[in-house]
């Protein structure tokens, strides 16, 4: 009778990983696949988690990570991204992280922010390394999105040194990009101001959205809450840059829009859409959500995101 000793299944288990095959494969879910179940993770850090209708423990699942924008909630972000709707999603994994409440009740903020001083690329990785002790996750195809300080959050998370060799591709939406390294108002031009970033290495795929009607994160960049906001357009050229892309993007015109456009750099390894002039701090839908007060944009954002998701991983 073939047999296997400890040290071959531990082999194998290796091996696995190293395909990109978490721990939990094979293991039954604690919760119904098509529902959401809350988890908290160290630190009493609420985290929930969304199962595909067809999820099956013994293939690899891709995984997004989502994140509310400030003063929002779980339960908003899953509004506004839809990603739970079979419509855009109906074969990866979502988590929906929770911001903490840092300098006053019902202010909830993420790592970046100006006055915000929690361990959310700690947060990050706790919640990774749970889901895929219990999930059949893909570790080459995570991925990241959020909105506002949200998105900003995204940026951080793409220039972390870990999480960048951890999460394939990123999608921020009108994304607030503090840099709190520069708190004077007189030393803050947004149009040329370096954006730090320590990523880990030089092919990362981002896709950003941001509206010209955007007066709470300005696409032009702005001195707001103590800290410098980079130009949307400079922010996203930087990126080009770190992955040794042709500065000059190629645009194409976003059909019915407001004078939108996607800018997009080394055939879309970079991408950064302007939503339109008329698009407000949204996250763009053509249909109402709780962000445009009815007024839609003329593509949805989550169609756009899972396209750009489903075309990257990691090597």
């Amino acid at each position: 009778m073939f047999s296997l000793s400890l040290a071959s299944l531990a082999l194998i288990s290796l091996a696995s990983t190293a395909r990109g095959q978490a721990a939990g494969c094979g293991q039954t879910p604690s919760f119904t696949p098509g529902d959401f179940k809350n988890f908290t993770a160290p630190g009493d850090r609420e985290y929930r988690v969304w199962l595909p209708a067809n999820y099956d423990s013994s293939k690899a699942t891709p995984l997004i990570l989502s994140y509310h924008g400030a003063n929002r909630v779980i339960s908003r972000q899953v509004e506004l991204d839809k990603l739970t709707d079979p419509f855009f999603n109906k074969d990866h994994i979502v988590v929906y992280l929770q911001g903490l409440e840092v300098s006053r009740p019902g202010h909830t903020e993420w790592e970046g922010a100006p006055d915000c001083k929690s361990d959310d690329i700690g947060f990050t990785n706790n919640v990774l390394d749970a889901v895929s002790k219990e999930l059949c996750v893909d570790e080459k195809r995570i991925y990241a999105t959020g909105k506002s300080q949200g998105g900003g959050f995204v940026g951080r998370l793409a220039c972390d040194s870990g999480l960048s060799k951890r999460i394939a591709a990123f999608a921020p939406v009108s994304g607030a990009y503090y840099i709190k390294e520069i708190d004077n108002e007189a030393d803050c031009h947004p149009e040329t101001v370096k954006v730090p970033c320590n990523a880990a290495r030089s092919n990362i795929p981002i896709l950003a959205f941001h509206g010209g009607a955007d007066t709470t994160i300005r696409y032009n960049g702005d001195f707001r809450s103590g800290a410098c906001l980079p130009a949307v357009s400079s922010w996203a050229k930087q990126w080009a840059a770190r992955d040794n892309l042709d500065q000059t993007p190629v645009n194409t015109t976003i059909a019915q829009s407001d004078n939108g456009v996607k800018m997009s750099y080394g055939g879309g390894l970079v991408s950064l859409v302007y939503d339109g002039d008329n698009i407000g701090h949204d996250w763009p839908s053509t249909q109402t959500n709780a962000d445009n007060e009815g007024n839609v944009a003329a593509f949805n954002a989550s169609t756009a995101i899972m396209e750009f998701f489903r075309s990257h991983k990691l090597s």
